[in-house]
């Protein structure tokens, strides 16, 4: 049985979603169809390409992984096809397979071409329907990626967000994205959290934000008091900014690329 799994930005309250199952389905009754998400913020390629990485791993060898968040849909942009030690990655491209890629051994990329894969009429404004959906299917029972059209040298690459340091003590982290429950995930990783300890031999964290300041690291979202703002290591390994049975984002009313001072002391 092959898995494909769903990324997308087309939310729960439309026909989007089912459309595309019923089109895998169609192809490959037997196809197990797994949804990642669909709760992806409207055109937000970063946040997409974020939790791809953060999720693809966690399947087994053979899975394909669907991403159509894809803004510049009808343009001069390629669909494609990435083949991985491991994986195959579907979707535009646009940087949204970037990151989860980077960790993979790329074996081949495919420009998606050949119109005896997709489906006719193709409508210009729903490529997940007509593109994305029936590639992953034809996929899953066994078509290899270089019946689908020519091969790519490169992918486009999203840069990704880098802390900077100011010192061995002290650096300027970013929010990358706001998830479901209004916690802030930052760009400042648990390995460099650990760096600025033990570079420096500090014993404290200290978090500077709008006007606000945390001060301490926790483990679980627990340990903080009720709207209070902590600090803690999430399932993504990245530091996040959180509030218990709260949301930080609304606390500090900021999002996405929202700056930071991080410090140990």
């Amino acid at each position: 049985m092959s898995i494909i799994t769903l990324t997308t930005d087309f939310g729960f309250d439309n026909w989007f979603v089912g459309t595309m199952k019923g089109v895998i389905k169609s192809i490959n009754p037997d196809a197990e169809v797994v949804d990642i998400t669909h709760g992806v913020r409207p055109h937000n390629i970063s946040e997409a390409a974020f939790i791809l990485r953060n999720s693809c791993s966690y399947f087994p060898p053979g899975t394909i992984h669907t991403v159509v968040v894809d803004p510049g849909v009808g343009s001069k942009r390629h669909p494609i096809i990435i083949k991985t030690r491991r994986y195959y990655f579907v979707g535009p491209d646009n940087g949204v397979l970037s990151y989860a890629i980077d960790s993979e051994e790329v074996e081949a990329i495919v420009k998606i071409e050949n119109q005896q894969y997709l489906l006719a009429p193709m409508s210009e404004t729903f490529h997940g329907r007509d593109v994305f959906a029936p590639v992953s299917a034809y996929l899953s029972v066994g078509v290899e990626p270089r019946e689908f059209g020519s091969h790519l040298k490169e992918v486009m690459r999203l840069t990704p967000s880098v802390p900077r340091k100011i010192s061995d003590r002290e650096i300027v982290g970013h929010i990358l994205c706001v998830d479901t429950f209004g916690n802030l995930i930052t760009d400042v990783t648990a390995r460099l959290v650990e760096e600025l300890f033990s570079l420096s031999k500090a014993r404290r964290l200290r978090i500077l934000i709008r006007d606000r300041e945390i001060a301490k690291l926790c483990r679980t979202y627990s340990e903080g008091k009720e709207n209070e703002l902590i600090a803690l290591i999430g399932s993504s390994g990245h530091l996040e900014i959180s509030v218990n049975r709260g949301r930080a984002a609304d606390l500090l009313g900021i999002g996405e690329g929202e700056k930071f001072i991080l410090k140990v002391v």
